[in-house]
């Protein structure tokens, strides 16, 4: 009986996440809340440049690269671009896939499930491979121009924390551990 509920609940989870790819595909839908691996937050995400810098360029020209330098930043944003278009085509595979599934009377969930798990280790691989090409153009940099680049970074992560900070204080009230008790309300 344990094993039955255990697959029954697995079935359910992987249903409602298949519902939500293929409910997103379908363009007359209303918008869903976004997946936490969701496709286009993972290559918007990449487009942003190394470590969520928005412009790249801005901080390539301050950089003052010599020759060997720029070359290894120009594979570098060759290469990001190439992963970024590869990614693309990937999630456009898999909505489509996901699109073709509302017409089958009986859903194949263990294939959608492993075409899913297959897009998202190749966009991580790709992910990955773009950023060991920016660690090479970090790796070839001087000292100062490490700094410059961990100074944008720093930039970058404080930016980031101040938003998390003012969302949770915006979103915080409909937290129910943070609102005040009933009795308490008018006190």
């Amino acid at each position: 009986m344990r094993k039955l509920s255990i697959a029954a609940a697995s079935a359910i989870l992987v249903t409602a996440s298949m519902f939500g790819l293929a409910h997103a595909a379908d363009p007359a839908a209303p918008a869903a809340a976004p997946a936490p691996h969701d496709m286009h937050r993972m290559h918007e995400d990449h487009m942003r440049g190394p470590w969520g810098l928005s412009d790249v360029r801005k901080l390539h020209d301050q950089l003052k690269l010599n020759p060997q330098q720029e070359q290894a930043w120009q594979q570098a944003t060759a290469r990001a671009k190439q992963n970024h278009d590869a990614m693309r085509k990937n999630g456009e595979q898999f909505k489509s896939m996901a699109a073709a599934a509302k017409d089958q009377k009986i859903l194949d969930l263990a294939g959608m499930r492993a075409q899913r798990d297959k897009v998202f280790e190749e966009s991580r691989r790709l992910r990955n491979d773009t950023e060991d090409q920016w660690l090479a153009v970090y790796n070839g940099l001087n000292d100062g121009q490490k700094e410059m680049v961990s100074t944008a970074i720093k930039a970058r992560f404080a930016k980031m924390e101040a938003w998390r900070e003012k969302r949770m204080e915006r979103h915080g009230a409909r937290n129910p551990a943070q609102a005040p008790a009933a009795g308490q309300a008018g006190q």
